[in-house]
């Protein structure tokens, strides 16, 4: 019963994250037809900041409550849980009151000499008050994951980017036309007001589970809670903030590399922006679909390494690389094969559908890396995931100084490939080490590499008679998307690199939500 309920709240917050995606990528072609590639390559600069801010006050503290909450209700210790959060809640607000204090008196200094972009500085004054309610929603947050209502987590994060759109609709069509500063302005009075109602609906959902635990009988004393809180939570914040701020001095780089490279500071804030902002959410939106078969895959994979089972842990490992492969390979073949009708279809522009399908090519390694990351904590391996996404980072950092002046938007692209192919390459051969797993190329990689590209030279190669006959983009690329999956499917069975087997053990997964 337990393991259904888990698979529920895993495929339930999937579908969340998945909804969360749409409307994520939805809101992005409606900021950059009202702000232009360069207002998003702004407010991604301004976001660098934000998100480390935001990685300092929430990370840690979110995470702290599940533990402490989930082992109070264990124990049915009722008032430790409730005195868990309200403590967390006061140290959340205490951090997020210095970090949004320090954010709002140091706008000006970071604006100018650190993004080196006076018109970032209003942007970042707005976002500091919701810092505090960030913390606070974190803390919610936390315990509805701990008592597993899963789905007041995700209509809460939904709600937010909802009200985050009405805002920035409401106020878009005013601040706009003044300049790209105040059309930055825009965005984040539409994250702040939608922080401020994100929190006030968590509490409110929070106020009626504490009507559950009044009455309740609770065993023990209450003492320590503040030093344990601390020690969830310090170690998990720290390394946290490292991960952000490396990836934040990367960001911070990369406009004024662009620059040495010769282009204008607009076309650097341009270029960075299609591709920071506009074509890796694309790029990235399809991996969602895999969170549902990998999180499903977790209480399995942790159950058999408690018992110490490696031969299940070779066989499921096995299986998770099969469906990623199969499924990424045919998304990169997709993109590049289709990319330009994409990129017309989403953003009603070719430019970004270029680069789409330049950096189509690393998909399956980075849906690859991010699986092959939840396995490594699911078997106890959270160490080497952060020691790698540190190296990644640093490497990123260096490529940034050395390639964008010398190559500008094409060293950008080098870096990317260059930091997929060693975070997956470190953490693919940990896996493999610990799980003894061998790579299967010609199944798992080969053929269906040869599987997508049959469809898509094929449409290729008609390319020009079916826009006479679809000239509507939309329809054109549901044609290529139905007929390359149909024929890809075709094949990968006629190769046998898919089976009525693996079909079998796929339904006897999803089948584990009705048991």
């Amino acid at each position: 019963m337990r393991k259904r309920a888990f698979l529920i709240n895993s495929l339930m917050l999937t579908s969340a994250v998945l909804l969360s995606r749409v409307i994520g990528i939805s809101f992005r072609v409606y900021m950059s037809n009202k702000i232009g590639a360069e207002g998003i390559g702004l407010y991604q600069l301004i976001c660098t900041i934000f998100l480390f801010a935001s990685t300092f006050v929430t990370s840690g503290v979110s995470l702290a409550v599940t533990r402490l909450v989930t082992e109070a209700l264990a124990r049915k210790e009722y008032q430790k849980a409730k005195t868990a959060v309200r403590r967390a809640l006061i140290l959340g607000l205490f951090f997020s009151l210095l970090m949004g204090g320090a954010l709002l008196f140091s706008a000006d200094y970071i604006g100018n000499q650190v993004l080196k972009d006076p018109r970032t500085i209003l942007s970042l004054k707005i976002l500091a008050p919701s810092l505090p309610f960030m913390a606070v929603s974190a803390c919610f947050r936390g315990y509805f994951f701990a008592v597993r209502q899963v789905i007041k987590t995700a209509s809460e994060q939904l709600l937010e980017q909802i009200a985050e759109i009405v805002i920035f609709a409401l106020v878009v069509n005013f601040l706009a036309p003044m300049s790209l500063e105040y059309a930055c302005c825009a965005i984040v009075l539409g994250t702040t007001g939608a922080e401020i109602f994100s929190c006030l609906y968590s509490f409110l959902l929070y106020w009626g589970e504490l009507g559950k635990l009044r009455g309740k009988a609770s065993k023990g004393r209450i003492s320590g809670g503040i030093k344990k809180l601390l020690s969830i939570c310090l170690p998990v914040t720290a390394s946290s903030c490292l991960r952000s701020g490396l990836s934040m001095t990367e960001n911070i780089l990369i406009p004024p590399g662009l620059k040495r490279n010769g282009a204008s500071y607009e076309g650097s804030l341009a270029g960075y922006g299609m591709i920071t902002g506009m074509v890796m959410p694309v790029i990235t939106f399809p991996s969602a679909f895999l969170s549902s078969f990998s999180m499903l895959l977790i209480p399995e994979l942790s159950e058999a390494n408690a018992a110490n089972h490696k031969k299940n842990i070779h066989y499921i490992a096995g299986r998770v690389f099969q469906i990623t492969f199969l499924f990424s390979i045919f998304i990169c073949g997709f993109f590049v094969f289709f990319a330009k009708d994409l990129g017309l279809l989403i953003y009603h522009d070719s430019a970004p559908g270029i680069y789409l399908s330049v950096l189509a090519p690393v998909i399956p390694l980075m849906y690859l890396d991010s699986v092959v990351d939840g396995m490594l904590k699911g078997l106890n391996e959270q160490l080497s995931y952060l020691s790698y996404n540190i190296i990644d980072s640093v490497m990123r950092v260096g490529l940034i100084l050395f390639l964008l002046p010398l190559m500008g938007l094409n060293g950008l692209i080098v870096v990317i490939f260059a930091s997929e192919i060693l975070n997956s390459t470190l953490s693919i051969a940990r896996l493999m080490k610990v799980t003894q797993l061998k790579m299967r190329f010609f199944t798992w990689i080969l053929k269906p590499a040869l599987a997508v590209v049959f469809p898509g030279l094929l449409l290729i190669g008609f390319s020009s008679i079916l826009s006479k006959l679809l000239p509507d983009v939309l329809f054109r690329v549901l044609f290529e998307l139905i007929f390359t999956v149909g024929i890809y499917l075709l094949l990968l069975f006629a190769m046998k690199s898919l089976t009525k087997d693996d079909i079998r053990w796929l339904k006897s997964i999803f089948r584990q939500m009705k048991q």
